[in-house]
């Protein structure tokens, strides 16, 4: 039985709910008042508003390289690794040679060693299985006619619950490599489950975020940036009655097309009001020209963009990191690709020294063997060791590129109220499954989840067998569904359930554990 996709409202601390109440707000009003709540609640002390920045990475993960190390688990590590002891939730090793989380206890290249910030999850279970699967990953839904059936995390909050109605751009949507919305290669979706194209051009996701910014001593440019803001608002204004009067006439299908459109010119709008925040005084500078190709399909995987890649990654995690520290958004997803390569000679890029083949995909991904279980779910064979390694060295470059954006966010004094979510959409590649999913959460002081620690979930089984099925409800404890709910909460909003599962158990309730 599939569980509807539930959407109450938590309720507020007391001064928020006080203020709705002092003016009267109603459902249809929260993103109109979501501006002065957010004033009124600062103003009598309350921390700022939560952020979410949601990366995720496609090949999957290496556990072997990733997974906490127990007693009634010796066969974790590789007789390399037997240096490392027995980790607990509290006390763990992720410096130890080749571990793929190195790179967040590495304070030589990153200015501090950001271990205490994780909260490192094993045994997450995606609603569906395969490189579709990442589009469950924050929708918490199987596809249904080649897409999910309800909206993403992202938009949920920053869209459909008015989180992100006053800021200057209620979401950003980046990607590299990839613009179309694919379900292998997509976060983010909007009401009814309808792909959002991402941004794949530095250029134009400077322009998104950053476009109209003059420095607040610039009295001409402020005067000319007026004018052009009162032009643009009339423009704004014709276009949305054209809109709204057209969507009446729609079927329900195109309206939530139509919405799509409506919101965006929402965002338009509130970028002419400018921009807050102390560390705008000196936005990221727009790539220089010829910096990155101006051509979308230069940028553009299996079409010439692979040198690309890696800069690209590069810049988008620091054009991020300042827009979070400047509030000019709240809710941002990125979805990183493979590493870059050399596409006319087939070849890595050297500079990268990671030491790994140009096919992710065929050489690393699915070249992976893991542990293997008999028909009772006992270990029965403990894989390729010699296949672990490459996967675990591709997840150590993307937890790269997840720690620079951390330390780019403390360096703004941004990332204490900032929640990171880190994922794949598989878990073992070579099987295309997505159960036993690692998970990283990473964020700052004001983030109500306690880090420094791992937590182990009841995790789905591994591969299917005589005694346990996947997406089995006694395994529901570990889906994927139940961290998205946390995470909603977290940003007080209530909800018993998101998604969509096969049984209640897999989409009611919050992940234990996380407080």
């Amino acid at each position: 039985m599939t569980r509807p996709f539930v959407r109450p409202p938590r309720p507020r601390s007391a001064t928020r709910r006080s203020f709705l109440r002092a003016v009267g707000a109603s459902a249809t009003l929260l993103p109109f008042y979501q501006l002065l709540e957010d004033s009124a609640a600062q103003a009598a002390g309350e921390a700022s508003p939560l952020k979410l920045i949601v990366i995720s990475h496609p090949h999957g993960i290496a556990n072997e390289y990733f997974a906490m190390r127990t007693p009634d688990a010796p066969d974790i590590a590789v007789e390399a690794l037997s240096m490392r002891g027995t980790d607990t939730a509290s006390s763990f090793d992720i410096a130890y040679p080749n571990c793929s989380l190195r790179p967040f206890d590495d304070a030589a290249t990153y200015g501090k060693s950001f271990k205490d910030r994780l909260l490192l999850i094993e045994g997450l279970d995606l609603a569906s299985d395969g490189h579709d699967a990442a589009a469950s990953i924050l929708t918490g839904s199987p596809l249904n006619g080649g897409k999910p059936n309800n909206s993403s995390l992202d938009q949920y909050l920053s869209v459909e619950m008015g989180l992100g109605a006053n800021t200057r751009k209620s979401n950003v949507v980046l990607g590299v490599g990839e613009p179309n919305p694919y379900p292998g290669s997509t976060l983010s979706y909007s009401a009814g489950g309808a792909g959002i194209s991402k941004i794949i051009s530095p250029y134009e996701a400077f322009d998104y975020l950053f476009s109209g910014f003059v420095a607040p001593d610039d009295a001409a440019g402020r005067a000319a940036q007026a004018r052009r803001n009162a032009l643009g608002q009339s423009v704004v204004d014709a276009v949305r009655a054209d809109c709204n009067r057209l969507r009446a006439r729609l079927a329900p299908v195109e309206q939530q097309k139509m919405d799509q459109h409506l919101a965006a010119i929402r965002d338009l709008e509130k970028s002419f009001d400018g921009m807050s925040g102390s560390a705008c005084s000196m936005p990221p500078l727009r790539p220089a020209a010829g910096e990155f190709p101006t051509e979308i399909g230069k940028l553009m995987r299996f079409n010439g963009g692979e040198p690309t890649f890696d800069a690209v990654s590069n810049y988008f995690v620091d054009l991020l990191a300042q827009a979070f520290a400047c509030d000019v958004t709240r809710f941002g997803t990125l979805v990183l690709n493979d590493l870059p390569w050399d596409v006319a000679n087939n070849a890595a890029m050297d500079s990268l020294g990671i030491g790994l083949p140009s096919d992710i995909h065929n050489l690393v991904a699915h070249k992976y063997t893991t542990r293997s279980y008999d028909w009772e779910n006992k270990l029965s064979g403990k894989g390729d060791a010699a296949t672990w390694l490459p996967l675990a060295k591709y997840n150590a470059y993307v937890y790269g590129k997840v720690a620079r954006l951390m330390q780019r966010l403390d360096a703004l004094g941004a990332l204490d109220n900032v929640l990171i979510y880190v994922t794949s959409e598989l878990g073992n590649p070579n099987s295309h499954s997505s159960v036993n999913v690692p998970t990283v959460l990473a964020g700052g002081a004001n983030v109500p989840f306690r880090f420094g620690r791992r937590l182990q979930t009841s995790n789905d089984c591994l591969t299917p067998n005589d005694s346990c099925t996947p997406r089995d409800a006694k395994y529901a404890s570990g889906a994927n569904n139940h961290l998205l709910v946390a995470i909603a909460q977290a940003f007080g909003v209530e909800v018993d359930s998101f998604g969509q599962g096969p049984e209640a158990a897999f989409t009611t309730g919050a992940l234990a554990g996380l407080a």
